[in-house]
């Protein structure tokens, strides 16, 4: 059975709502990309300048490719790894063709697939979700959710509290470059494995 937790999110997300929910390495604002209203919200929320691209969250089983990602087969070894692209943002270039509208703007995008099966399962309810770190601009993620609303600039629509969540955000990896480079280390430190190094 669904937790109740993760049906209040997808309701309130296909309302149109932004969220505030736990992922594998921190809080998340998530909103649904079919509304307009969610987007403008989570950088009012942050305090974020609007030049910055929001990260898209997939639910398991929904390859990149289905939001016009293209993914390179390094990016694809890393994928088949779960317990390691769980705690990875993945900037992905974006087929001009295939990408929906509301990535009509981009031309390459993060993706990352979360593990949490918190996340997962409102994911699964939702479809893909626009999503970025629960914390106001500049500063480090909240590992609290008081923490969280103490900081932001107002509250989202609607509130999962998990409790105490690690605040250790995701590794970003570039694989829009050649050869594909790491922009941030972050909960996952060691990619030698796959010729990209550690923190």
């Amino acid at each position: 059975m669904t937790d109740p937790n993760a049906n209040a999110m997808a309701a309130a997300l296909q309302r149109g709502g932004v969220g505030l929910m736990p992922t594998d390495t921190v809080y998340g604002l998530v909103c649904h990309p079919d509304h307009a209203t969610g987007k403008p919200r989570i950088f009012e929320l942050k305090q974020r300048p609007t030049a910055l691209n929001l990260q898209v969250l997939l639910p398991e089983g929904l390859p990149p490719a289905a939001i016009g990602a293209v993914v390179i087969p390094a990016a694809e070894a890393l994928l088949r790894r779960r317990e390691l692209a769980a705690g990875i943002t993945f900037i992905l270039a974006l087929d001009p063709v295939a990408k929906p509208g509301w990535l009509a703007d981009r031309e390459e995008v993060g993706v990352r697939v979360p593990g949490d099966p918190r996340a997962q399962a409102v994911l699964a309810q939702t479809g893909p979700l626009f999503a970025t770190s629960a914390n106001a601009h500049g500063k480090p993620p909240g590992a609290t959710v008081a923490a969280i609303l103490a900081d932001l600039a107002g509250a989202p629509d609607a509130i999962w509290d998990a409790g105490r969540l690690g605040g250790t955000a995701s590794t970003v990896v570039n694989f829009n470059t050649s050869p594909p480079t790491v922009l941030r280390w972050g909960v996952i430190c060691d990619l030698t494995e796959f010729g990209l190094g550690h923190g």
